[in-house]
């Protein structure tokens, strides 16, 4: 009997050294090594790697918990859902990337270049975006509330349905942007170029455009009159050109005859 139980303690003892051993081995091969990490940041550090390659560099540098790439080549890179918060990636390329529901909340952006990229619901709060590139991105639905975009280029963007409530746009490039339905409540546009930019339907309480230039800008079935800054020339000439049309929310047309009767 004592027999049968020391060979079976002794059974126990061997597979588990073999679990261990092989547990071991397991883990040895899936972490990354320096020579594989310092071989990804010379991927997306030089200009020989294509797309694909960028990609996986930089998604095996995600999984090694590195988040600082400032100044690295991730243009064309698709990182669509991925977890990004607090990354720094301040003077990155990432033009023609796929960004679609991303979360870059509170990332370091400054100087970034994003022109042409998807980031379609993604989450950018709170994220450093002063002099950032952002020529023609798409931005539909994504989440900007407290962001900085001072001096940012946002030149023919699609922003609609997006959310910059209490963003930062001040002196920003807007040309021909698109904030059709955005919630910009508390945002600031103070000196921006505003040149045939559009915000139909967008919810412009309490948003400054002091000094904003606002030449062929669309403010049809906004509340551009709760807004603040504008000189009274313009809120005249917004009074003629942008009242509230019949298909605008019963709402709307309530607070502008409100707004009409306050004055």
């Amino acid at each position: 009997m004592n027999s049968n139980k020391r060979s079976g303690i002794l059974s126990i003892i061997a597979l588990s050294t073999l679990v261990l051993v092989i547990a071991v081995s397991v883990l040895r091969t899936n972490a990354p090594s320096a020579k594989t990490i310092e071989s990804d940041f010379w991927l997306i550090y030089h200009d020989d790697a294509d797309r694909t390659q960028r990609t996986e560099a930089v998604l095996r540098l995600i999984d090694a918990n590195n988040s600082v790439w400032a100044g690295a080549n991730l243009s064309g890179v698709t990182l669509s859902g991925k977890q990004l918060k607090l990354v720094d990636l301040h003077d990155a390329d990432l033009s023609e990337s796929l960004l679609v529901g991303t979360n870059l909340n509170g990332a370091t952006l400054r100087s970034t270049i994003f022109d042409a990229s998807d980031l379609q619901d993604a989450q950018l709060s709170g994220a450093n975006m002063n002099e950032a590139s952002m020529v023609r991105c798409n931005l539909k639905n994504a989440r900007l509330e407290l962001t900085s975009f001072f001096q940012a280029s946002l030149e023919q963007i699609t922003a609609t349905k997006a959310d910059f409530s209490g963003a930062d746009l001040s002196e920003s490039h807007c040309m021909m942007a698109d904030f059709t339905d955005a919630v910009l409540i508390d945002a600031r546009f103070d000196y921006a170029n505003l040149e045939a930019t559009i915000f139909q339907g967008a919810d412009l309480t309490n948003v400054s455009f002091q000094g904003a230039l606002m030449l062929d800008t669309d403010f049809s079935n906004s509340n551009w009159w709760r807004t603040v800054g504008m000189e009274p020339a313009i809120l005249e000439d917004l009074k003629d050109r942008f009242a509230p049309d019949a298909d605008a929310p019963q709402a709307l047309r309530d607070d502008y005859q409100q707004w009409l009767s306050e004055e």
